[in-house]
């Protein structure tokens, strides 16, 4: 997401005609970044790009030192993307029922793996396997780049990275798809179900990355900068470039990007209290 948040700023500068400058603040699952711009002047002029943990960490993450919703306001949902289950590309199972019924079928001997702990990824695993009734054991990684080698490999008998790691590897036939999360299929992998679709609910949700800035930035300048970025990732080239990664624009603006949020958070929030996860 780098890449594209310096693409934006780059178009950015250009139409604002004055410098925008991309820094990164990585750690603690998002929470350095949010926390430097939550407590930043809120005169429009310092903007945080942040993921969907925004929304998970207050529930993986006891005391956090700001409120996502009362410190921050939603600019703009740059885009969506959804997580796919893989196996390796030898593995005998071909489908999502398959491959529940393989695991049932050798308890203690499957596991799944993701890109950490309190991951999306994580909390889909756990939630497909308490659905399934299956045994699997979650193993984490660092990134999505580790756990799919994984998977190739053969350690794992199963993977849930996101569709931008995930999409590359499958096309080029060393990971096999089963289902994707969310409420459409992509079209890069058209025969691969959504999960809805192979016979399990509650997956529907999508992964999103946003703009935001701190709470109490005047509506006018939100309103401009949205318009502004709104018009920049509806471009062909920026459109363009997210659905190579995977991602699809969406240009949600931020009345309906703040409710799509709160909505969210309540899905997010139930599916963490029901599987016991913690972010460590």
């Amino acid at each position: 997401m780098d890449t594209m948040t310096r693409l934006i700023g780059a178009q950015l500068s250009a139409s604002l005609k004055q410098p925008v400058v991309v820094e990164n603040r990585p750690g603690a699952s998002g929470t350095i970044g949010a926390d430097a711009v939550a407590k930043s002047s809120a005169d429009g002029y310092t903007a945080l790009v942040g993921v969907t943990s925004l929304i998970q960490t207050p529930y993986l993450i006891p005391r956090l030192p700001y409120d996502i919703f009362k410190d921050l306001s939603p600019v703009l949902m740059l885009a969506r993307g959804a997580n796919i289950v893989v196996v390796p590309a030898d593995s005998p199972v071909n489908t999502l029922q398959e491959f529940v019924s393989m695991v049932k079928a050798n308890p203690g001997k499957h596991n799944y793996g993701t890109y950490g702990n309190g991951t999306t990824a994580h909390i889909f695993g756990d939630s497909f396997n308490r659905q399934a009734g299956m045994d699997l054991v979650h193993v984490p990684f660092k990134s999505s780049s580790q756990m799919l080698a994984a998977v190739i490999g053969g350690q794992l008998s199963a993977g849930f990275p996101d569709a931008a790691s995930a999409l590359p590897q499958v096309a080029a036939g060393k990971l096999k798809a089963l289902a994707i999360t969310g409420n459409q299929r992509y079209k890069a992998i058209a025969n691969v179900p959504t999960f809805a679709e192979a016979g399990f609910k509650g997956f529907e949700l999508y992964g999103w990355y946003g703009v935001f800035v701190p709470a109490g930035t005047p509506r006018a300048n939100i309103d401009k900068l949205s318009a502004e970025i709104a018009h920049i990732v509806r471009t062909p080239e920026v459109a363009s470039r997210f659905e190579d990664l995977g991602l699809f624009v969406t240009a949600t603006g931020p009345d309906a990007f703040a409710a799509e949020m709160r909505a969210d958070s309540q899905v997010w929030g139930r599916a963490i209290r029901a599987g016991n996860i913690r972010a460590e």
